[in-house]
């Protein structure tokens, strides 16, 4: 089909193009709202600046379709072929994106707000500077989880986003805002949060083996036994986390804030707490087996019941502490 004889038709009323056949149509700056285009072939399609809100986009071919700058605010693109799609700058609230195929696509500077992208697959898709507040990416029972592996989402903003399950294994989500996010049981093996924001965060049973949380802001945040092993988290602030029963084997924590932190049975063997401040922090039984404690500020932590026969405790501040035997230090 021509592009003239589709604007034609569409013109005249028509607006259901099921199955399709409109591969390397150029269409910038149409109005296309509310038009049907399921499972056709839109391969290389430009529609850039284009209209297209509540359009009907499912099962359709839309590999390497350009959507720079278009509107599809609640538009329809279950199960579609979106990669190497470009996305940049383009208005995608509330749109139906589940099970779309997503990866090496652009999604640059986009606007997701409250999108829905269960089962979506967005291996290493370009999310830089794109907005997915209230975006539902939960795995459900039985499903198959959203991929972001390899993702880049720094500087993203995920505020309050649904990411329970969710596999972001190597993902960069450098100073990106996960303020309040749910991450509850998601792989984030490798990924890199260097300056993220995860204030009041839920990640409950994480996998950040290997992670970089360099200077994130992970106060209030709930991390019941999440897996840090290997993690660098050197100046990470952990001020009033709740964090038991976590692995931090091996962990970097240089001058990390865990004051007021509540880390009862976690494991920091052979960790790294430099100067680290727990001032006030909830220690009990905590394994410090060859933690290297060196300078670090414990004032009126509670160590009750916690293993530091072979921690380095070389000037460490214990002043008003509750020691393992519980004695107060003084």
């Amino acid at each position: 089909m021509e592009v003239n004889e589709f604007i034609e038709r569409y013109s005249a009323g028509e607006n259901r193009f099921t199955g399709a056949n409109l591969a390397g149509i150029d269409l910038v700056g149409a109005d296309l709202i509310g038009i049907i285009l399921n499972d056709a072939n839109l391969q290389k399609a430009n529609f850039t600046f284009c209209y297209l809100s509540r359009a009907d986009l499912s099962r359709a071919n839309l590999e390497e379709t350009n959507f720079s700058g278009a509107n599809l605010n609640q538009s329809n693109l279950v199960g579609a072929n979106l990669h190497r799609s470009e996305f940049h700058g383009a208005i995608l609230q509330k749109s139906d994106m589940r099970n779309t195929k997503l990866t090496l696509a652009n999604l640059l500077d986009a606007n997701l707000i409250e999108v829905d992208l269960r089962f979506a697959d967005l291996s290493s898709a370009n999310l830089k500077g794109a907005c997915l507040r209230g975006a539902n990416m939960r795995l459900e029972k039985r499903a198959k989880p959203t991929i972001l592996k390899g993702a880049n989402l720094d500087k993203a903003d995920l505020k309050g986003a649904d990411l329970q399950g969710v596999d972001l294994r190597n993902a960069s989500l450098v100073g990106a805002n996960l303020r309040e996010a749910n991450l509850r049981g998601s792989n984030l093996t490798g990924a890199d949060l260097t300056q993220a924001n995860l204030k009041g965060a839920f990640l409950t049973e994480v996998d950040l083996t290997g992670g970089k949380l360099i200077g994130a802001n992970l106060s209030n945040a709930k991390l019941e036994r999440v897996k840090f092993i290997d993690a660098d988290m050197s100046m990470v602030n952990l001020d009033s986390a709740t964090m038991p029963d976590c692995k931090l084997i091996r962990a970097n924590l240089i001058q990390a804030n865990m004051t007021f932190a509540r880390l009862n049975r976690s494991d920091l063997s052979r960790a790294n707490l430099y100067g680290a401040i727990m001032r006030n922090a909830s220690l009990m039984e905590v394994f410090f087996a060859r933690t290297n404690m060196t300078s670090a500020d414990l004032t009126n932590a509670n160590l009750i019941g916690a293993d530091l026969s072979s921690a380095n405790i070389a000037g460490v501040n214990l002043e008003g502490a509750i020691m393992p035997d519980g004695q107060v230090y003084h």
